[in-house]
């Protein structure tokens, strides 16, 4: 699933709070890390999943995730769609895309 957006990122650039999306039969959203010079690029995936009856309904949950180095100039990207993670609002760009 798309990343529902960046939430915060703390003073010192390597601490970041990012929104993910699960359902609500599962253990709970992941998100893992690929940092490369220029980029920071997150892939979330859902951990856990129950057997049986269970609702549509979709959750979002805020991921802590700690970086190597700090985020810098570097630009922050979802992996599911390619694209910037939003900020702010969804679909907004994300402060290194302004």
């Amino acid at each position: 699933m798309p990343l529902d957006g960046l939430g915060t990122i703390a003073r010192d650039g390597r601490t970041l709070t990012v929104r993910a999306k699960h359902g609500a039969c599962d253990d709970g959203p992941a998100v893992d890390v690929l940092e490369t010079e220029g980029s920071v690029v997150f892939s979330a995936s859902i951990r856990g999943t129950s057997d049986g009856p269970c609702t549509s309904e979709s959750r979002v949950e805020k991921v802590t995730v700690k970086l190597r180095r700090p985020v810098g100039e570097r630009i922050l990207l979802d992996a599911f769609t390619g694209r910037p993670v939003p900020y702010g609002e969804p679909y907004s760009a994300s402060p290194s895309w302004r």
